[in-house]
């Protein structure tokens, strides 16, 4: 009897495993691609120009192949029989947007690219990368210059991937064993071998983060310096924001950089072993209650009269503000999110942040210092500085596409124009790619990537989220074709068999079991 019993339960798990064999091997459905090709007349639109911040009425935009080929006044230009008229009364024409911090993995085509282009964001730059072997869940070089063919060839769609980035360089932590050593980059041999690799590899950046050591850091600018590759990312923890703009550093990510540089206590914290250990909500306090607004305004004029730009992500800070509240905790655009992702990731996050938000009187911490990042953003705007929008895609409660637009209310909302907020996803994006000839603004010769909208974005920033159709790659996707695409990310985010790759793909990364445990 037992032997019975035994067999069958080894058959029932034999089974069950050969199911989950063929259901990995049964590829994922494709996105849908309903974008209409041809040449496009947009009559009677009113043009928003992102770099002189006017809008122009009753305009006529002939689209040719994918490019712009003319504005004029609405009547003034022939068309031939093949030419499809877009109606644009009563409508706004902006750039397409782009998101200046992401996170992509091997399955972005499923759960990220279709709410990218949903939401009208077209170019992305992906902060993350893989070492000297594939990745079964990060995104590697490979993986996205393969979207970029796919997509010039209209046999995908994605956004398009502006640079090539490495995996984030942290002084060794991020590294799992298997690895050669110089992946670690703990001092500056190591520093300069590991730039060595990645120029070889082709990347154009190097992600820096934030435990890598002053010495090392050093030794990794001077190295990308020489080799031409950009250094981009965190400001290390122990490395002060004055001696990032000397390194060149190309950006700096994230809202809490002034925060830390202009608390009183500042050189005293770069000093500690650990600096990261001593972020408790004591340490957050005090960020806000020993701010020196003097100190602060000297540099954010230093900042202003660099070439580094700041992608502030304000909503990463809001996250961990907004934690506790229910509200933001049942936002209805979680069902674009797979329940694996939400489940395993982002509610423990939150969490997390929700719980170690107060200090021991119970004052919220995390809001004040997201209220104080609004203020430097502003003040680092009126200063001079160059801003970019970014998301940080993948991080818990940002949905791609969807946070680009939200970003921009931020930014606003921080003391930026509606139109200076327009500049940080469209014209200062393409601008900070090296791509401006291209991209980013409204003018004959340039790429046709554009929205279309039922609102004025430059009285109300709100109204970039009110899209009519995009034009992307030789193509015109109208409303109905973006919400065939969001229909398709909510299916694949609730199906099992798509959470199952997901998970398959996770459990087998070595990259991500080590950010999991760190």
């Amino acid at each position: 009897m037992c032997f019975r019993v035994f067999q069958k339960a080894a058959i029932v798990l034999v089974a069950g495993a050969l199911l989950v064999i063929a259901l990995l091997a049964w590829p994922l459905p494709e996105a849908p691609q309903d974008g209409i090709s041809g040449s496009f007349l947009i009559r009677d639109v009113s043009i928003v120009d992102v770099e002189s911040g006017l809008v122009t009425s009753l305009q006529s935009v002939l689209v040719v192949d994918g490019k712009i080929a003319s504005i004029s006044a609405t009547g003034s230009i022939d068309l031939d029989g093949a030419t499809r008229v877009v109606d644009g009364t009563g409508k706004f024409l902006i750039p397409s947007l782009w998101d200046m911090h992401t996170h992509s993995t091997k399955l972005a085509p499923v759960h990220q690219h279709p709410l990218l282009i949903a939401n009208g964001i077209t170019g992305v730059r992906d902060l993350w990368g893989c070492m000297n072997k594939p990745d079964p869940f990060f995104a590697c070089i490979e993986d996205r210059q393969a979207w970029n063919e796919a997509t010039a060839n209209q046999a995908g769609l994605s956004p398009r991937y502006v640079g090539q980035s490495s995996f984030q360089i942290n002084g060794g932590s991020e590294v799992p064993k298997g690895f050669p050593d110089y992946f670690k980059a703990r001092n500056p041999l190591e520093a300069r071998q590991l730039v060595a690799f990645f120029a070889d590899a082709g990347a154009d950046i190097l992600k820096v983060y934030s435990e890598i050591s002053p010495a090392a850091y050093f030794a990794l600018a001077d190295e990308a310096r020489a080799r031409g590759l950009s250094l981009e990312g965190h400001r290390p923890l122990k490395v002060s924001l004055a001696d990032v703009l000397a390194a060149d550093q190309r950006s700096v990510e994230h809202a809490r950089l002034f925060l830390f540089e202009c608390y009183r206590g500042a050189d005293e914290f770069r000093a500690l072993n650990d600096p990261l250990g001593a972020y408790t909500p004591v340490l957050r306090a005090r960020l806000v209650d020993e701010h020196d607004s003097e100190r602060c305004r000297l540099l954010m004029q230093q900042f202003a009269e660099s070439n580094t730009w700041w992608t502030p992500t304000l909503l990463t800070l809001r996250m961990g503000a907004m934690a506790g509240d229910s509200s933001f905790r049942t936002d209805p655009r979680l069902k674009y999110i797979p329940d694996l992702f939400l489940q395993l990731m982002w509610e423990p996050d939150a969490d997390r942040a929700r719980d170690s938000g107060s200090d021991a009187s119970g004052r919220n911490v995390n809001a004040e210092m997201y209220r104080l990042a609004q203020q430097h953003v502003g003040q680092a705007h009126a200063a001079g500085a160059n801003l970019l929008a970014g998301t940080d895609v993948f991080d818990t409660y940002i949905f791609p596409g969807f946070s680009v637009h939200e970003e921009l209310v931020e930014l606003v909302a921080a003391g930026l124009s509606p139109i200076d907020a327009l500049r940080t996803a469209t014209i200062n994006a393409a601008t900070f790619s090296g791509v401006e000839d291209e991209f980013g603004s409204i003018e004959e010769g340039k790429a046709a990537d554009m929205l279309l909208l039922n609102a004025d974005p430059t009285r109300d920033i709100r109204s970039t989220q009110k899209i009519e159709g995009l034009f992307f790659n030789g193509q015109y996707y109208e409303r109905s074709a973006l919400d065939r695409l969001l229909e398709y990310a909510e299916q694949q985010a609730g199906s099992w068999r798509t959470n199952l790759h997901i998970l398959w793909a996770a459990v087998r990364s070595p990259l991500l079991r080590v950010q999991l445990a760190d």
